[in-house]
């Protein structure tokens, strides 16, 4: 089954706003948390790997050099390309007839063999990996008046898409153009067609590298766990 990770974006919450260093390259752990991403995937027996870049190609390239004992295939999807452009760029590479998509800057405790499972189980065309985020504000609920009716304090949590996907050919008849964004156009455009199912698969663990704190944050996590990506 082939894999294919966004690689391409400016990185721009990591440095205050400007295009600072390829995220997916950034070490955490002890090593980039592209690879902590590749060795997920790796330990349930996945090999082939798509690198979807565009921003700082060339560095995407010195990390492929550096492991090459894994097959890493680099492409340039274009600089500045949205997620959805950068998918359709990749069609014609995608040999599997399942695939795997993630995002190259946010590492969860993703296990493919029991996705597949309730993939199979719930019979979905699609699945979507989905996180319990606890908020850590209170949350007032009000009626329609404005007044006070609940406070839950500290313990709401919302699902979020903790961004690992089970895909197929079919997803590419949802993607319009080269301009469109995976998250903003095309997965809305599959959720109204009513003839396709999209899994929610949970997983236990998740978090994102989108800024310095969460860099750090993740960095201690992984230091002192170093097998929370695989547990289960």
């Amino acid at each position: 089954m082939d894999c294919l990770i966004f690689c391409g974006g400016f990185g721009t919450r990591m440095n205050n706003g400007t295009p600072g260093s390829l995220k997916p390259l950034i070490e955490v752990g002890g090593k980039e948390i592209l690879r902590h991403i590749i060795s997920i995937y790796e330990s349930f027996g996945i090999s082939d790997f798509f690198l979807l870049g565009g921003y700082k190609i060339d560095d995407l390239h010195t990390f492929a050099a550096k492991y090459p004992e894994i097959n890493l295939k680099v492409l340039d999807t274009g600089e500045g390309t949205p997620t959805g452009g950068r998918l359709l760029k990749a069609k014609d590479y995608i040999k599997s007839s399942n695939f795997l998509l993630t995002y190259g800057d946010s590492l969860t405790n993703f296990n493919l063999t029991e996705c597949l499972k309730f993939k199979e189980n719930c019979h979905a065309d699609f699945t979507i990996s989905v996180y319990s985020k606890r908020l850590e504000y209170g949350i007032l609920k009000m009626n329609d008046e404005a007044i006070l009716e609940q406070i839950l304090e500290k313990t709401y949590a919302v699902k979020i898409n903790a961004g690992f996907y089970i895909l197929n050919n079919k997803v590419f008849e949802y993607i319009k153009s080269e301009e469109e964004s995976f998250e903003i156009d095309v997965l809305p455009r599959m959720l109204d067609d009513k003839t396709i199912r999209i899994g929610c698969y949970e997983v236990g663990f998740w978090h994102p590298m989108d800024t310095p704190a969460d860099q750090n944050n993740l960095h201690k996590i992984l230091t002192d766990n170093s097998n929370i990506l695989f547990e289960q």
